[in-house]
């Protein structure tokens, strides 16, 4: 398994926080590590490469019904 650290940007950064605080499916789990008004970074457990990791979770979030009302980005910072 591989864990990565990722980097979560948006204005309503509570939404991406409250769903991918304890976030998991059969990819990939996420937890908080920090957050402030427009940042958040989790740390991410997965077998995917982190590109992939990467493009899961924006699928994931894209598809609940937050995401797409809101401009976020994720990013890889590990």
């Amino acid at each position: 398994m591989n864990t990565y650290q990722i980097q979560m940007n948006c204005g309503q950064i509570s939404y991406l926080c409250d769903f991918f605080s304890v976030y998991e499916d059969e990819l990939i789990k996420t937890s908080l590590l920090s957050s402030n008004r427009v940042q958040a970074v989790f740390e991410a457990t997965t077998a995917l490469q982190i590109r992939e990791a990467v493009m899961h979770l924006k699928q994931v979030f894209q598809q609940s019904k937050f995401g797409p009302g809101l401009y976020y980005t994720i990013k890889n910072i590990s």
